[in-house]
């Protein structure tokens, strides 16, 4: 997770009855989540990704240059803030359908969250136990919804900029088939590119890892990979970015586990992994919401 604000992040636990947006009051929470939060402002928490009961996960990345949003709210739809999505989506949704079905009736407006004065540029990445990835962008051209994509988001540009740049450094088609088949090869030639900061590259060797290695056996096996994915695509923190007025910089990596619902965090600054079962974190804290760390 790379968030260009200089703060601590926490494993989380949302677990109130109900939750605040910033245009539209007070809505339910039918379904807790757990997921990477910290405190904006005085005391509200902002939560960058999570996992629901259900099974349902969603995680907002910077979208810098390219995100569009309404100017004021609508009289016809759930008028949301960009901070307000994943709340929205983890708090009143079970599956990646139960979304899709409910994005007509919501709309994106630039204005300030509930605290802070910035209005953050995000697109986010859905998944569900079926497996399948949703992918949503708000754009000049609305808010633009892509399914069945490969699982693979970094920050700007747009998810069609970077299939078209990854199918062109593969030199082949933006087909799943002909994808795998060179990301296989790459991977089975050891000839994988270098990522860098920039969004762009390290979308590509994300895709690379994800198509190209075999799929794992078991769980464990499952998250050892994927730590060691993110890692390679991980900015490193440097002291000198205390300095820096942005501070763009992989704060944590986080795993979530849709199957069985538990949340797995590791800090910039330590090799530690937290592991959080969402079902035993409900039982300890019912009706609260609160940081696990």
């Amino acid at each position: 997770m790379d968030f260009p604000v200089k703060a601590a992040w926490k494993p989380v636990l949302i677990n109130q009855p109900h939750y605040e947006t910033a245009l539209s009051g007070s809505r339910p929470i039918r379904y807790p989540y757990i997921g990477g939060g910290r405190i904006e402002g005085d005391h509200q928490i902002l939560v960058a990704d999570g996992v629901n009961t259900q099974g349902l996960s969603c995680a907002e990345l910077m979208f810098p240059l390219k995100a569009h949003y309404q100017d004021e709210p609508t009289t016809d739809k759930l008028n949301l803030t960009p901070q307000d999505f994943l709340p929205w989506v983890l708090a009143e949704h079970d599956s990646i359908s139960a979304v899709k079905a409910d994005l007509a009736n919501i709309a994106l407006i630039g204005k300030y969250w509930l605290a802070g004065d910035e209005v953050f540029a995000f697109h986010w990445i859905l998944t569900d136990k079926t497996g399948r990835t949703l992918i949503v962008e708000p754009t000049k051209n609305g808010l633009e919804v892509i399914a069945d994509s490969i699982g693979v988001l970094t920050n700007s540009p747009t998810y069609p900029e970077h299939m078209d740049r990854l199918a062109k450094s593969f030199h082949t088609s933006e087909k799943p088939a002909a994808l795998i088949q060179r990301a296989t090869q790459i991977v089975m030639g050891q000839q994988f590119p270098a990522a860098t900061n920039t969004p762009t590259t390290r979308f590509q060797v994300t895709a690379i890892n994800k198509l190209g290695a075999q799929p794992s056996v078991n769980q464990f096996e499952a998250r050892n990979r994927l730590f060691s994915d993110l890692d390679t695509v991980a900015i490193p923190f440097k002291p000198s970015m205390n300095d820096h007025p942005n501070f763009n910089y992989t704060h944590y990596i986080s795993i979530l586990d849709v199957t069985d619902q538990t949340y797995y965090f590791r800090y910039h600054d330590s090799p530690q992994v937290l592991s959080f079962s969402l079902a035993d974190e409900l039982s300890r804290h019912p009706d609260e919401n609160l940081f696990l760390a």
